[in-house]
């Protein structure tokens, strides 16, 4: 993998600035810091600004495993398209397939609330509805990998079967058929008439836009994964700011130096 703020990765970042391109982020973990209060987290104010910025620039998208509606409280308007529930809320999903997600996952909540209601609670697993998928946390588990282990082979045991994909001290279950993050955001791409996409994510759940075959022209990884399929990573959450600073700078043809101000619309001048 390539440092992405190293002279190589710097370079291939003004490659991709200079194609029309649509820029996605993952959330947690990525645009904000991981909390084990998934409700407290949110984004910074400048990295807030600075989105917006890159926004006013060109095309840009936030892919989430989070719900749609928790999702646009915390970005906040900073971009204009939201896709949520690992790609099966996108702009472009139809009613009739949410409601068919919405069915299956009521019919999962009825077995999870008995049939595997006891073992999940013995496992101290926390279950989030997020309506049209389910996340099943376990973050405060002291043995993180056995308790894994043991809600896959729970979670095997739903019905209609589960695609399932770990993320961070989580399973998530998502409704049998092709959707996930990377055929949401190569659609995305396709509908905005971009010629690329650029997505930084941190966790297992963002490999399925890493793994991409056509589309991806630069796939970013939050932390350096030996197993991951994204050419290139930062070395943690902070520097996020500095690549979408960075990517602001190359699409105004302005150098990206200490000390550059970043005037936020309708403010005053304020320090990058």
């Amino acid at each position: 993998m390539i440092y992405l703020l190293s002279d190589e990765g710097r370079q291939a970042l003004r490659t991709v600035a200079s194609r029309p391109v649509l820029y996605a982020f993952d959330f947690d973990g990525t645009l904000a810091k991981i909390s084990r209060d998934r409700g407290g987290v949110k984004l910074s104010f400048s990295t807030h600004e600075w989105l917006r910025e890159l926004a006013a620039r060109a095309p840009c998208a936030i892919v989430s495993g989070r719900a749609l509606n928790d999702l646009t409280l915390r970005v906040n308007g900073a971009v204009p398209y939201l896709i949520g529930n690992h790609g099966l809320e996108s702009p472009l999903t139809s009613a009739a397939a949410l409601g068919v997600a919405e069915q299956v996952c009521l019919e999962w909540m009825k077995q999870v609330e008995t049939d595997l209601a006891q073992p999940l609670n013995d496992t101290g697993v926390e279950v989030e509805n997020k309506r049209y998928t389910l996340t099943f946390h376990y973050r405060c588990a002291k043995d993180l990998a056995a308790v894994e282990r043991t809600l896959v082979l729970l979670l095997d045991r739903l019905t209609p079967a589960p695609r399932l994909i770990s993320g961070k001290a989580s399973v998530n279950a998502l409704p049998p058929g092709n959707i996930g993050k990377g055929a949401a955001a190569l659609a995305l791409m396709v509908h905005l008439r971009c010629r690329g996409l650029f997505f930084v994510g941190d966790d297992e759940t963002d490999e399925d836009v890493f793994g991409l075959g056509e589309g991806l022209i630069m796939g970013v990884r939050v932390g350096h994964g030996a197993g991951s399929r994204a050419r290139y990573y930062l070395k943690h959450q902070d520097e996020i700011e500095a690549v979408i600073r960075f990517l602001v700078h190359r699409l105004d043809g302005t150098p990206d130096i200490a000390g550059q101000i970043l005037r936020s619309p309708g403010g005053p001048l304020k320090p990058a």
